[in-house]
């Protein structure tokens, strides 16, 4: 390997979280393996902490407006509930895949395949409609 090869890999090393953004864009996270368990213990966390109890166990919950579990294309997650407040761009975004939202708004199923601001952001809004809407 030359000095500007390992120059170069170090490079990206160093700048790998800052070039997270270019995976809306179809790239950097492509071949990354995704932890369902480690972004369901997320979710039930961050599920519990807002207000909604969990029951289960490591591989699947469920809560009083829908359930999760984990799966080889991340941590599926199924929400219902009365006109939630999302379109469907919100489950195409990054982080997220397979998603549909129900033409009535009414449910909605997505696969969560990273744990980040903008998945903790969809939980979020989907929790406070729950608990407040």
């Amino acid at each position: 390997m030359t000095d500007d090869e390992r120059g170069l890999d170090h490079l990206m090393e160093q700048n790998e979280a800052e070039l997270s953004f270019l995976s809306a864009y179809g790239g950097v996270d492509g071949n990354r393996e995704v932890d369902g368990s480690s972004i369901l213990s997320a979710l039930k966390r961050f599920l519990q902490a807002g207000g909604l109890a969990c029951e289960g166990n490591d591989t699947a919950i469920t809560f009083a407006c829908g359930e999760a579990s984990v799966s080889s294309e991340g941590c599926e997650f199924i929400f219902s509930g009365k006109n939630l407040p999302l379109v469907q761009s919100d489950v195409i975004a990054s982080g997220f895949d397979k998603g549909v939202l129900a033409s009535d708004r009414s449910h909605v199923r997505v696969f969560i395949c990273d744990w980040s601001g903008e998945q903790r952001r969809f939980v979020e809004r989907l929790v406070e409609h729950h608990l407040h809407g």
